[in-house]
């Protein structure tokens, strides 16, 4: 029994745990740890004695001075020799004859501790019980399939690692050679999702770079040579086909046209128009105008209605949902719903019969807008403009069908915004290019896009309007919804704000800008200058905002939603995580040709927007078309400044724009 003063090791639970015993009370210690906790210890617990220490002030670094002491012995330990001494008795032996037999007679409390914990921590040679600490020799057998064992597992362990140091470098877009079976795999994993060990390690690293692991496979096989960046190889990136799967292609073959329909309001004898880009084939929405008795106008703004022609649950439903969206990337659509349906029935081609939601407005000569009702429609679209177009008959004072009514449009749109900004609303201005790779030769050409323009202001404002009288409506009929919300900007300054495009600004623009979030319940859209917002309409592009079509819907047919609260959210929040998805792959696609474009433009003279520093030398922004690249210069440079530069390396399938001065 060890006595008052006793510096001892005793067994806490499954670990050997310091003490100073403070008393003895019968067959119970009273001790003191190093972390000044008072413990009772069974006298059974007790392992072994270190001498006696008068200090308790002094304990805990007695006990670093001991720890250390030991764990110098412990390394100095052959337990291989050890179990060559007793393995052929084969019987189990305590601590102090293993000690007996490996230091000799009177072993030291300090060997003894080292020992133990050499023993404990063994992988081979003994096995143990901790009661009564008692431990038997392996058999050699034994030892041997042990010792085999954790050579296959350090060589796995090893292999594993170089491999994942190959994928990160890959990932990194450094130089990396890789083997064809690990292509293979990545092959396997992008094409058809084939678990295995790469996509296990790919899935940990993707995680960190903020990608799926079918995307950061994406990344090395293009970066590989080992896969060409076409439509189809970035469906894959994405977990999907291009085609549709036949039973949701069946679905859409058995759907019926549109037929008029009861309880529709019809605006067959008005003249429908849209206004969209030349290769648009989703059309969602449209425009009628009918004029009124003392300047006043009636307007119509048409929304696509695909929720007609098919319900919830369905195949072609669960597929519309996985897709998220409908993408255009450079070398072709991805569509989110089957092109039978989303580009032919349920879209506004001219001179279709097609169903609507159709929000009507009433517009005074001042151009002030009235809300005035939401109805199930019907339209015959007539006539079908592209935006350039648009802005042509805007700014031309020749007579044309639609020019009255475009300028009526227009009017009513300036001041919805005037309206918004007055609420505080930021506009952000970023023009941007459009990118299409055309013909058998691969022909990448790049359209400028600026949102800016007259008719792309026009079409913005009202499904803006569109969107928000969505959002009211579904409030006064207590229709469930998701509504958008957004915070106000950290910056105030922002608010009521028109911000042309400024590459050394636009950063801390969008940080000072708060994310949008989705709620149940009605809050205010900031960045809109709104009280309440929904988004629908876009229901043939955005798989949300068919969702929420569906529910106005069937609160204008009188039927129950077929959504309800969480139900509805947890919907929305699946549609948009893979909507983020989808939006990363285009920008992706997007960069790729543009730099395919930029190659094959020769050594021409750019300029470029110093945007901040770089290990290299400088970020910098090329202008105009928004490229980011690296300035390779060590020269001192100040972010702003504009100067000439040419392409130094360029490599789509990396990514990388290097530039030099030109």
């Amino acid at each position: 029994m060890a006595e008052p003063g006793s510096l001892i090791e005793f067994l806490d639970g499954d670990r050997l745990q310091w003490g100073l015993v403070l008393e003895v009370r019968g067959s119970t210690l009273g001790v003191l740890t190093p972390t000044g906790k008072r413990l009772r210890v069974p006298e059974r617990c007790l392992l072994l004695e270190h001498g006696r220490l008068g200090d308790p002030d002094l304990l805990a670094e007695k006990v670093r001075q001991l720890e250390e002491r030991i764990r110098q012995q412990a390394e100095e330990i052959d337990l291989g020799l050890l179990w060559e001494a007793v393995r052929d008795g084969g019987d189990e032996q305590d601590l102090e004859a293993l000690a007996s037999v490996y230091f000799g007679a009177g072993a030291s409390p300090v060997a003894r501790s080292a020992l133990l914990r050499r023993l404990w921590a063994d992988a081979y040679y003994f096995s143990f019980s901790r009661h009564g600490l008692r431990f038997r020799p392996r058999t050699p057998e034994q030892v041997a399939a042990l010792q085999e064992a954790e050579q296959r597992r350090r060589a796995c362990a090893q292999r594993r690692q170089a491999l994942q140091d190959v994928l990160r470098q890959a990932l990194e877009e450094e130089e990396a050679e890789l083997e064809p079976a690990v292509l293979e795999a990545l092959e396997g994993l992008l094409r058809r999702g084939e678990p295995s060990e790469i996509g296990q390690l790919l899935e940990e690293l993707a995680g960190r770079a903020g990608m799926t692991a079918r995307e950061a496979a994406f990344e090395i096989l293009v970066r590989a040579g080992r896969l060409e960046p076409s439509t189809e190889a970035y469906a894959w990136s994405a977990g999907l086909e291009v085609a549709f799967p036949e039973e949701v292609l069946a679905e859409a073959r058995a759907l019926s046209p549109f037929t008029p329909e009861e309880g529709r309001e019809d605006f067959t004898d008005l003249a429908a128009f849209h206004i969209d880009d030349p290769e648009t084939r989703e059309v969602d929405d449209a425009f009628t105008l009918q004029p009124l008795p003392d300047g006043r106008w009636r307007v119509g703004v048409h929304l696509a209605d695909p929720a007609y022609f098919f319900p919830p649950g369905t195949a072609l439903d669960q597929e519309a949902l996985r897709r998220a969206l409908t993408i255009y990337l450079p070398t072709g659509p991805i569509w989110m719903l089957p092109e039978r349906l989303g580009t032919d029935l349920a879209s506004l081609r001219p001179g279709e019969l097609r169903p609507t939601l159709s929000f009507l407005a009433e517009v005074d000569p001042g151009g002030g807008v009235r809300f005035r009702d939401l109805v199930l429609g019907q339209i015959r679209i007539q006539s079908s403009l592209s935006y350039e177009e648009a802005d042509t008959l805007l700014e031309d004072t020749g007579a044309h069908p639609l020019k009255e009514a475009l300028s009526v449009l227009y009017r009513a749109a300036e001041g919805l915004l005037r309206e918004r900004l007055a609420r505080g609303a930021t506009v952000l201005l970023r023009p941007e290019y459009k990118v299409r790779v055309r013909g058998q030769e691969g022909e990448v050409v790049l359209k400028p896009v600026d949102p800016g323009s007259p008719a792309r202001r026009l079409v913005s404002e009202w499904m803006i309007w569109a969107n928000a009288m969505a959002a009211r409506w579904a409030l006064d009929h207590g229709v469930p919804m998701i509504y958008r919300a957004q915070d106000p900007p950290e910056d105030p300054d922002l608010q009521g704000q028109i911000l042309a495009y400024d590459p050394l600004r636009w950063g801390q623009w969008t940080r000072l800008l708060r994310r949008t979030h989705l709620s149940t319940h009605p809050k205010a859209h900031a960045g809109l200058g709104l009280e309440a917002y929904v988004q629908i309409s876009s229901p043939l592009r955005r798989y949300a905002d068919l969702v929420l079509g569906r529910q106005l819907r069937a609160a204008l047919r009188g039927e129950a939603p077929p959504y309800e609260g969480m139900a509805l959210l947890e919907v929305l929040a699946t549609a948009e995580a893979a909507e983020s998805r989808m939006r990363a792959l285009e920008a992706r696609a997007s960069r790729y040709w543009m730099l395919v474009w930029l190659s094959r433009q020769g050594l021409t003279s750019y300029e470029a927007v110093v945007l901040g520093r770089h290990p290299l030398g400088y970020r910098v922004e090329l202008r105009p078309y928004g490229l980011l690249g690296v300035l390779v210069e060590y020269a001192l440079r100040q972010p702003g400044e504009v100067l000439p530069v040419r392409p130094l390396q360029i490599d789509p399938r990396r990514g990388l724009l290097r530039l030099e001065p030109a």
